[in-house]
């Protein structure tokens, strides 16, 4: 619809201005600048209150993943203290999620309490997943491997489907810069004993030139379509019983360049079915049951490279938790899972399974909280493995607290290191991980802060080894880091702000790893008035490394958003990303070309509420 990106820019400039010229003068009353102390974090698996969890942990809920208006989900984490992002070129290309450094196969991703990613690939597509069907996220930093198991090394990011509001319907309209045009729908129904959504999106886009490489017809734009459908339903099976099922299914294809010339086939498609069902039974005032069901397929295509490929997991966990007293919970539980792959390549080894047990102890014990953890995993490729944590706080004052932590994980080998043809090594060991970590939050005058300093070390990294030709555990690495986060209300605008700084490093060369940021910073300033809201962010980077050494330049990138409420029904939205056009690069392609960057990017969504 719209040829040219500065008429997209310029409409959405002008909604952004024309919304700060009829500014309401009286401003209404604004959130706070963490999360309040009173909110439930899942994911730590205690059901604790936020300011009672002893782990780093962010959340984002659905008005703030709607306020920031991000391209995509690796966007939308991007903002967050000790998470980066590394794209291989615009909308829909494989984007690189890393979590205090360590990258996205060290990490896990949940939906809805179940596991998700490629088996071969050993992580998750998270570019994939619509915004438009998410409720929240959780993100825990630091070793989790004593509750989940395998890859949590750097932490967990779990993401929570779209919730039922009664009777209510959304629709949305979003045009942008690159003939970017997207629709999504949500429907929800509910009483007081069950509830039903239903949410529908889909996305297209011309994209823009995925790479600097302009020989061959590769000069060309690099499209993005996408389509998703996900349902949630939940009821109520009694007085001390409810039961929940979640589906996600996500289909689309991303061209890439080639060496044949412009718009010869080079089209990969992703496919990702995630569904499960969750049982929570009160068994007693101080005992709770919960049992999860899950499987997920993810299909990934590339016609022209003759390459299919499926992987499957089903799994099953239980777990209960015990309130021993006022002041201590004790939570038990074991899982299982089964991954299988199908694949046009010829794997000798096709599946593998896992079982785990783990239990996890938390106490609080005047201004003292103590928390223990132990898991046990055995896998049928790569044998047992047991790991631990521990956890300490003191809370000075009701202002001021202090966290200590240790802990060790492990990252299993995917199916591509242990199984890949004339590449895999079957007897890969898993790679392993110590981390310690303190933290100091509190509140004042107003002000809520957080320092959180950290290592960790890996050893038995996955690697290629130039004499064997095949996967090996080579080399060790080491991560050390420091976050600042501040969120405070200064004259009715709300200001966050997160200074990230890391060290990583390859213990046995001392060389700097790639594509790991060493200096970030998110400033978010924003203001809600009436019916208006008004967002400025910028991030910064002082830069980072690639291909084995060669240093990529800093950026700083500014975005303008704003929001207006026309009635109950009806609102408008706009955003001008990277408003002053900053080229930069976050990704090398071999050692003279480039992963191309999106420039200035605008957009404007129309939504409806029926």
């Amino acid at each position: 619809m719209f040829n040219t990106p500065n008429r997209v820019i310029q409409a959405a400039g002008f909604a952004c201005l024309l919304t700060v010229f009829f500014l309401p003068s009286v401003a209404a009353e604004i959130q706070s600048g963490f999360k309040t102390a009173d909110e439930i974090l899942v994911t730590a698996k205690t059901d604790r209150k936020l300011a009672e969890v002893l782990a780093t942990s962010h959340v984002l809920d659905a008005a703030e993943i709607r306020a920031a208006q991000a391209i995509d989900l690796p966007d939308l984490l991007d903002q967050i203290s000790g998470l980066n992002t590394t794209p291989t070129g615009g909308r829909g290309s494989v984007t690189g999620v890393f979590v205090r450094g360590t990258s996205i196969a060290q990490n896990i991703v949940l939906i809805d309490g179940v596991r998700v990613g490629s088996a071969t690939l050993g992580q998750a597509a998270l570019n994939t997943y619509p915004l438009d069907a998410i409720e929240r996220i959780e993100v825990v930093k630091g070793p989790l491997a004593a509750i989940y198991g395998a890859d949590a090394v750097g932490g967990v990011i779990q993401i929570f489907s779209r919730k039922a509001v009664p009777g209510r319907g959304t629709a949305t309209v979003t045009m942008g810069s690159d003939s970017l045009l997207e629709y999504g729908l949500t429907l929800g129904v509910s009483n007081q004993r069950n509830s039903l959504v239903m949410s529908a999106h889909a996305e297209q886009t011309d994209g823009i030139d995925h790479t600097s490489i302009l020989s061959d017809g590769n000069d060309d734009r690099d499209g993005f379509d996408e389509s998703s459908f996900s349902l949630v339903a939940e009821t109520q099976l009694g007085a001390a019983s409810s039961a929940g099922f979640s589906i996600l299914y996500t289909d689309n294809e991303s061209q890439f360049d080639n060496t044949f010339g412009a718009d010869s086939g080079f089209v990969t498609t992703n496919r990702t079915l995630n569904m499960a069902v969750n049982i929570t039974t009160k068994l007693a005032d101080s005992v709770k049951w919960v049992t999860t069901l899950g499987a997920n397929e993810d299909e990934s295509i590339t016609d022209v490279f003759a390459s299919d490929i499926t992987s499957n997991r089903a799994s099953a966990a239980t777990e209960f938790a015990f309130m021993l007293g006022d002041a201590t919970e004790l939570t038990v539980g074991a899982d299982y899972y089964r991954e299988d792959i199908e694949s046009l390549s010829e794997f000798p080894v096709t599946d593998r399974d896992n079982t785990g047990a783990f239990a996890l102890l938390q106490s609080t014990l005047g201004k003292f909280s103590l928390l223990g953890s132990m898991r046990y995993d055995d896998n049928s490729a790569y044998g047992g493995e047991t790991n631990g944590s521990i956890a300490a706080d003191y809370d000075f004052s009701d202002d001021l607290r202090i966290v200590l932590s240790f802990g060790t994980a492990f990252a299993a080998p995917s199916f591509n290191f242990l199984y890949f043809p004339f590449f895999g090594n079957p007897d890969l060991l898993p790679e392993e991980s110590e981390s310690l970590e303190i933290s100091l939050m509190g509140n004042n005058h107003n002000l809520d802060w957080r320092i959180s300093a950290f290592q960790t070390d890996i050893k038995n990294l996955f690697s290629f080894d130039p004499n064997t030709f095949l996967a090996a555990n080579i080399g060790a690495a080491e991560f050390r880091g420091l976050e600042m986060e501040i969120a405070s209300e200064i004259a009715d605008w709300l200001i966050r702000a997160n200074i990230d700084l890391l060290s990583a490093r390859d213990t046995d060369t001392n060389l700097k790893l790639d594509d790991r940021v060493q200096t970030s910073l998110n400033i978010s300033a924003a203001r809600n008035f009436d019916r208006l809201n008004l967002r400025f962010d910028i991030r910064a980077e002082d830069g980072r490394h690639d291909n084995g050494g060669t240093e990529l330049s800093g950026y700083a990138l500014f975005d303008l958003s704003s929001s207006y409420q026309l009635n109950d029904r009806l609102s408008v939205s706009a955003k001008i990303a990277n408003l002053f056009d900053k080229d930069y690069t976050l990704n090398l392609l071999g050692f003279t070309e480039r992963y191309n960057t999106l420039g200035r990017q605008g957009r404007l969504t129309v939504r409806y509420q029926f």
